[in-house]
């Protein structure tokens, strides 16, 4: 099993030897790797996150592997060696793109690779928000003073999955699905929201968002603009790639024009939403329910790194899962690939699937 502690190449990296460095094989460990006609060495650690640590351990790579470290022009520091920075990952966030091309490194992320374990996880997210499933669960483990739980106390709370407005819960053929963001993720959850018996609304972008990379969109695919889908959705899938320009774009204009059944579940970045805006719409029953898998600091402990983790949000139709809707074994296979195959390109100096 990979460690933490620093390890040096046996040899450092030439034009015909590759040192490929792995930061986190907590999120996925690599197995064989083909780099002919060059010789190579693999070097993985389980977890390295923090800047000075990256730092430490890259000035030997040719090559580096990061999940989800941060690589900055702090944590590259001088990295004589370097040629690539991959990521597993579909995003590039934690990656500063300009840095590494200014400095002449390839960025290569992996496309695809996590959207059919995230679209299902999403669908988890919204039966758990739309039934409250989480709620119900602390309802029936609270047992008060008199050594009841609310159900053995009022004979049904069924109730409790009202939504904002006092209604019941709304069933699949009811559900109108915005969905934010039509890349992968979101042409899933169109298929399978459909398959379900939902109304389906694909987003436009949202006014004074541009593009982050050239557009590859459907036209096949009819689009609603942004405020309707905000208006009429039920439930609302936010799955949009992530830039400092859509941070807030959920916030509180969007919140009071949103129906009172309303969930959103946020697949995107914990930035996406005004996060606190989210939570008082929420407790002054505008909104029905939240299900988030990111946050605005991860990992994700304390208020600190979200508002949704105050303690006083417990009594909330949150559900919280953390930042795993990516795993599952089609996604470690598929990741592993496309990793693979992203070095053995690098080797042979096909650059076309890489960021810069």
């Amino acid at each position: 099993m990979a460690t933490n502690t620093l390890k040096a190449p046996k040899r450092m990296p030439s034009s015909t030897h590759e040192v490929i460095v792995m930061l986190e094989e907590t999120h996925l460990v690599l197995g064989e790797v083909d780099t002919a006609p060059h010789s190579h060495e693999l070097i993985s650690y389980f977890s390295i996150t923090k800047a000075d640590e990256v730092r430490e351990r890259i000035q030997c790579a040719s090559i580096v592997i990061a999940p989800q470290a941060f690589i900055t022009a702090e944590s590259l520091g001088e990295a004589p060696y370097l040629k690539c920075v991959i990521t597993p990952t579909a995003g590039t966030n934690h990656i500063d793109i300009e840095e590494c091309r200014r400095r002449g490194i390839h960025v290569a992320k992996c496309a695809g690779s996590t959207s059919p374990a995230v679209a299902e996880h999403a669908l988890s997210l919204y039966f758990a928000a739309r039934r409250k499933t989480v709620l119900l669960q602390n309802e029936l483990r609270t047992v008060g003073e008199d050594g009841k739980n609310s159900w053995k106390r009022h004979n049904s709370i069924a109730f409790k999955m009202q939504t904002a407005n006092g209604h019941a819960p709304c069933s699949l053929e009811q559900e109108v699905a915005g969905i934010i963001g039509f890349g992968n993720i979101g042409k899933r959850l169109d298929v399978f929201c459909k398959a379900l018996g939902m109304e389906v609304l694909v987003a436009e972008r949202k006014k004074g968002i541009q593009p982050s990379e050239p557009s590859h969109r459907d036209y096949t695919r009819s689009r609603v603009p942004f405020e309707e889908v905000i208006e009429s959705a039920t439930v609302l899938f936010i799955c949009c790639t992530f830039k400092e320009e859509s941070r807030n774009m959920i916030d509180t204009p969007e919140l009071s024009a949103m129906k009172p059944e309303a969930v959103i579940i946020n697949l995107s970045r914990g930035g996406i939403m005004n996060n606190p805006a989210v939570i008082r719409a929420l407790r002054e029953k505008r909104i029905s329910g939240v299900a988030v898998d990111v946050y605005d600091r991860e990992p994700a402990c304390t208020e600190e790194d979200s508002a949704f983790l105050a303690d006083d949000t417990k009594d909330l139709n949150l559900t919280l899962s953390p930042h795993v809707g990516y795993f599952s074994t089609k996604t470690v296979l598929t990741m592993k690939s496309m990793v693979k195959e992203h070095i053995k390109n690098l080797v042979l100096g096909n650059y076309d699937n890489f960021e810069s």
